[in-house]
């Protein structure tokens, strides 16, 4: 299942790179497969952990969804991730992508730095108004201000790498198998 799973995010990573869009008819029916693979293979139990997988991912990425951080296609390719991994590669895969993410940010916002000045210099004056009048006013939409896209795709893509190789390396090296360890 690890070759179907980089399969397909490498290939959702370059359609996000792409298009900035991660394909549905890619990520639903990978979901669905991954689940009838370790019903397949593992029975109720498989079949429990890659739904749990599915829904740790669906939770570590809700709230950045739901601020615009990321697109509905980057949760439903990281929900077939958790689908493939279960729960424990997920958390791992999750940790991964977030650094991956973290430096893909990083050196978008190096190559705008103009895009990042001009953003935290409105982000300043909303700050200084809101402060000054005592509302909450919504940060504008103004494209001027928008920052730099980023396709988490590509992050995603790289953690799951990230996790595949190195669990293959290092069977034990899944965090909560390291966190188990250490109580």
């Amino acid at each position: 299942m690890d070759i179907l799973l980089i399969g397909i995010v490498v290939i959702c990573a370059l359609f996000d790179l792409r298009s900035q869009i991660i394909p549905n008819v890619i990520v639903l029916p990978a979901i669905l497969i991954f689940w009838g693979a370790h019903y397949a293979f593992d029975g109720m139990s498989g079949l429990n952990a890659s739904m749990t997988g599915t829904g740790l991912a669906f939770l570590f990425f809700f709230i950045p969804y739901k601020l615009g951080v990321l697109g509905a296609g980057d949760v439903k390719l990281f929900m077939a991730v958790g689908a493939c991994l279960g729960p424990k590669g997920t958390v791992t895969t999750f940790l991964f992508t977030s650094l991956a993410g973290g430096l893909y940010a990083l050196i978008v916002l190096i190559r705008h730095k103009n895009a990042l000045r001009r953003f935290f210099n409105k982000l300043f004056g909303w700050a200084v108004v809101s402060l000054g009048t005592r509302k909450l006013n919504l940060f504008p939409e103004d494209a001027e201000y928008q920052m730099p896209m980023l396709c988490y795709g590509v992050a995603i893509a790289a953690g799951t790498l990230t996790t595949v190789m190195l669990s293959h390396l290092y069977p034990n090296l899944l965090i909560l198998n390291i966190l188990e360890g250490l109580s």
